[in-house]
């Protein structure tokens, strides 16, 4: 802890006898006294060492969680060709309902963390949530109908709900506005890691010939196990706050809560403000984020479908998943261009998107010209109308840049993941087999919501630019002064300026 005088050490010690465990993490993670920190001076190489340690402990943790996550999800389009459907007596639109349940759950999560995720510590919100969801995952080899595998997927919905936005909040908690494009490109990049490994984990099971329960049993068991593991680590060692990270010494905790003070960003509170709340309801920086979120996962259909796409070209259940397997690979380049792109424009984040998101529109074009052909075209297709995370990755990171306040950010991150859910229930619906066995009605939706994304991404462009110079025409004499411990909005702190 950085060092206060013997008086104050024994107050506080004091006071956290007497509240016990939660007295002592409210007392951690209370508001970051800029005053601490003004005589705080540091050098570069100081600075690169204690990026280094957070790199090195929190970013992996944070990459195996999302990874565990995106894991449980890909299983569920592999396991479908494995005897899912037939073992579960799925008619219809049912394996549709199988992903739309899980994501109205995942919707009504977001209004519940909206609150908890600012109110209580992210760490022990978070890693809760993960141990419950990795019980329901291994539950999922249970059900024999229908309804028995949509309750407990409604469930994993719910509790796999908190970690995308925790984990945006951690990334803003933790790192400078410069480093948010690439810390949360390395833990996106999970999804793609996933992608790859659940096929051949897939694959590997469907090949042991004396296995006695059906492989998709076997995969929800094994998957729910990973993020078990996931889980406790993340308790054990993801620290409360950046005062009291168990792996900084006096000094490097004064230097990663000092160069975040530099940016106006006073780390993680457990406050709830509800001016905060009342500014999101006409903020344009929300309903970008709510409205991103929509148009990012109605396109997810060459991701939960092209399993089958390829299957009902004849394939049997091996050459699928052979030829859906580089799909990850894919996804996984698409999102580190994306992050070189950065790196040589790094104050053009909404034209790196734009170019981003040309790579979807050419697959799901090619998926709805060659689809009646099928042959090399369609596979491909598939692949790059499933590359959806490489801008994902730049989106979260323009909420973490842009949006300041405590309960202002927790609102915002979960109005992307409400659009998210959104876009995801909607969209199985426009991918039924039954109705529509070449999948065009979901193909032209998702053209069309690729076409609108480039328009919205540029609109946000234009209003963080015309914003940042309203601000900077602004006189001294019109920049209210604030102490530098206040929990300030974005909009409050004229002294701000959005990345764009």
């Amino acid at each position: 802890m950085i060092s206060v005088s013997s008086s104050a050490k024994s107050t506080e010690k004091n006071s956290a006898n007497e509240k016990g465990l939660l007295g002592i993490i409210s007392n951690e993670k209370g508001l970051l006294v800029a005053d601490e920190y003004d005589d705080v001076t540091y050098t570069e190489e100081e600075e690169k060492a204690v990026v280094k340690k957070i790199d090195r402990i929190v970013l992996p943790l944070l990459c195996f969680v999302f990874f565990s996550q995106y894991l449980d999800k890909q299983s569920l389009s592999y396991c479908v060709v494995f005897g899912l459907k037939k073992d579960l007596h799925l008619t219809g639109n049912q394996y549709s309902w199988l992903t739309s349940g899980f994501y109205l759950a995942q919707l009504a999560s977001q209004f519940v963390y909206i609150y908890l995720l600012s109110r209580f510590p992210i760490k022990l919100v978070t890693g809760i949530s993960i141990i419950i969801w990795a019980a329901v995952c291994m539950c999922l080899a249970a059900p024999t109908n229908f309804a028995g595998m949509v309750t407990v997927r409604c469930f994993l919905g719910f509790f796999e709900g908190c970690v995308s936005p925790a984990f945006v909040m951690v990334t803003s908690n933790y790192y400078k506005k410069s480093e948010h494009g690439f810390r949360t490109a390395i833990w996106i990049s999970m999804n793609a890691v996933a992608q790859i490994l659940c096929t051949f984990l897939i694959y590997g099971i469907g090949k042991n010939t004396h296995l006695s329960i059906a492989v998709w049993r076997i995969a929800f068991i094994v998957c729910g196990c990973v993020t078990l593991v996931a889980g406790a680590l993340f308790l054990a060692f993801v620290p409360f706050t950046l005062k009291n990270a168990w792996f900084f010494n006096d000094r490097e905790r004064q230097i990663a809560v000092k160069r975040l003070l530099s940016e106006s960003d006073q780390g993680e509170k457990d406050l709830w403000d509800w001016s905060q709340a009342r500014e999101c309801i006409g903020d344009w920086g929300t309903w970008f984020s709510f409205l991103s979120g929509i148009l990012v996962t109605i396109t997810c259909g060459p991701i939960i479908f092209s399993s089958l796409i390829i299957n009902d070209m004849g394939y049997d259940v091996y050459k699928t998943l052979e030829y859906g397997s580089p799909s990850g690979g894919v996804q996984f380049l698409c999102i580190w261009v994306g992050v070189l792109l950065l790196y040589l424009f790094p104050k053009q984040r909404c034209v790196v998107i734009s170019v981003l998101i040309l790579i979807p529109i050419v697959g799901n074009i090619m998926l709805l010209v060659m689809r009646e052909r099928g042959g090399w075209g369609v596979i491909v297709g598939s692949w790059l109308g499933s590359c959806i995370t490489s801008f994902y990755a730049i989106l979260l990171s323009l909420n973490a840049s842009n949006i300041r306040g405590n309960t202002k950010k927790s609102i915002v991150n979960n109005m992307f993941y409400i659009g998210y859910s959104v876009g995801c229930v909607i969209y199985p619906q426009w991918w039924n087999y039954t109705k529509d066995h070449t999948y065009k009605n979901g193909l032209i939706v998702d053209i069309a919501a690729w076409a609108f994304m480039e328009v919205v991404i540029y609109i946000y462009r234009f209003k963080c630019i015309h914003e940042n110079k309203r601000r900077d025409n602004l006189s001294e004499d019109e920049i209210p002064h604030y102490p530098e411990n206040m929990d300030l909005t974005d909009v409050q702190d004229l002294r701000h300026r959005y990345s764009y």
